[in-house]
């Protein structure tokens, strides 16, 4: 009974030391920190960061540093990147019954080259709209209608409308396509088509405005042709760079969190809400527990990852580096929706998580009134996790200054909620420590098998989101995700 008594005393006396470091880390993150000019400087000093470029190898070696200045144990992690695609330039010009220079991107892996044909209206690009056009689009290119897109759930119909005109277009052999931008005013923007790394087929955005007056000009009847030309530095497989940060675990260091936010951007703008704010929340969190020298019981990983944007590339290594180590990640947690204040967490189709993520929220209950949603998200650095069978969230946002700025020039330092952005690291500050030192009868999940994933993915009918990302071949191929 007495060594009994001693071993209740020793769990209680640790779960009171546990809590306190997370309330002195919530302080610590709510009081004056170098976030903000960290921030400025990474987007106004490095700018964006697409993979592969220059400005994202500054990145790399800025975000080393900044977590070696803090005193905090990291490094550079390799991994290989499939291709090289880097826009230079994209000059449209619209001939015919009107002549004028519309302004204009090339998507992602647009080949680059010199293009022409005629320009023809498709409205939405639903079914219905080609089918009045014909099943023949040879030596055209298609103009494609978009609603205007305001935030995150804008942004999903706009990858799904662009999947199914993708598909539609290759089949009736379309030159190229050409999307309304989403966005008013003049903004541009940039992100990957459905066949990612292999694209065969231009594809651009062009400002809303000039697609409208296309548009007018094409429904009165007048004839309209356009000549393109793409340049981008192009290449084959290349060596890129996580960032890995790491507090070992004082009592299970072999169990493992991982907290991450992607390090790489679009370079149209300068990333500051996708995703500069919340890598330098990574940075932040990781130097405040340093500072105060926290010492959690599990393994903490602070994960800047590259590679992102075209695909998850670089977190998807780190899966496959680590697969002797899956079994012993409890959780893997993606902050990738900007700096709109948190309301809640994807749990991922990981139900089984809801009740430990709202115990390790107790302590933040006064900053936001949080609720999990158990949808499985398909676009982010949680993403390989999950088809590894692993506990995974992504952290939900209120839409701020998200969706519009969305991979656009105007993602710029100016756009983000800075006092958002502080209250969400005390959040994310509190979450990562609490599953790291959560009592094992809590952590009621375990990893899944291959079957109870693929069951997962049916249940909640995630076939066409991941088709439109292009991951659903390689899971199903087993290229990708847990044997």
């Amino acid at each position: 009974m007495k060594y009994l008594f001693i071993s209740m005393l020793l769990t209680i006396g640790g779960s009171i030391k546990a809590q306190d470091d997370v309330t002195k880390l919530i302080g610590a993150m709510l009081s004056e920190t170098p976030i903000e000019e960290n921030l400025q400087e990474l987007c106004d000093e490095v700018g964006g960061r697409v993979t592969g470029s220059k400005s994202n190898e500054l990145a790399v070696d800025w975000a080393l540093n900044k977590f070696t200045e803090a005193g905090v144990k990291a490094k550079k992690d390799p991994f290989k990147m499939p291709v090289l695609w880097l826009p230079e330039y994209t000059n449209v010009k619209v001939t015919g019954d009107s002549e004028f220079r519309p302004t204009a991107v090339a998507k992602y892996q647009s080949p680059p080259g010199k293009y022409a044909g005629a320009l023809v209206y498709v409205g939405k690009g639903t079914a219905e709209d080609f089918k009045k056009i014909g099943s023949d689009l040879s030596g055209k290119f298609i103009l494609v209608e978009s609603d205007l897109c305001l935030d995150i759930n804008g942004l999903f119909a706009e990858y799904t409308v662009a999947s199914n005109v993708e598909s539609i277009a290759r089949k009736a052999n379309a030159e190229g396509i050409v999307f309304m931008a989403s966005r008013p005013k003049g903004l541009l923007y940039r992100f990957i088509t459905s066949m990612a790394t292999k694209e065969d087929l231009p594809q651009l955005v062009m400002v809303r405005e000039d697609a409208m007056r296309c548009i007018r000009l094409l429904e009165d009847g007048k004839k309209l042709s356009i000549d393109l030309e793409i340049n981008a530095e192009i290449g084959g497989e290349f060596t890129s760079h996580n960032v890995i940060a790491e507090f070992k675990g004082s009592e299970k260091p072999e169990e493992v969190v991982v907290i991450g936010a992607h390090l790489d951007s679009w370079a149209l703008g300068t990333g500051a809400n996708d995703n500069g704010c919340n890598v330098n929340m990574m940075i932040d969190i990781a130097r405040q527990m340093k500072k105060l020298g926290i010492q959690p019981k599990r393994t903490i990983r602070f994960a800047l990852w590259n590679g992102e944007e075209q695909g998850y590339f670089g977190s998807w290594d780190y899966t496959m580096d680590h697969l002797d180590e899956m079994d012993k990640h409890i959780m893997a947690l993606s902050v990738d929706i900007g700096s709109g204040a948190i309301t809640g967490f994807f749990t991922n189709g990981r139900e089984e998580m809801i009740p430990a993520v709202d115990k390790v929220l107790r302590p933040v209950a006064a900053l936001g009134d949080f609720t999990s949603l158990n949808v499985p998200i398909v676009g982010t650095d949680n993403f390989d996790f999950m088809l590894q069978g692993v506990g995974n969230l992504v952290a939900n946002h209120k839409p701020a200054n998200y969706g519009i700025n969305y991979h656009a020039s105007s993602d710029t330092f100016d756009k983000v909620d800075l006092k958002s952005l502080k209250i969400n690291s005390a959040i994310i500050a509190a979450l990562t420590l609490g599953f790291a030192n959560l009592d094992d009868a809590d952590i009621t999940w375990k990893r899944q098998t291959r079957a109870e994933i693929q069951a997962m993915f049916e249940t909640h009918k995630t076939e066409f989101s991941m088709r439109m990302f292009n991951v659903w071949d390689p899971w199903i191929n087993g290229e990708r995700g847990r044997k």
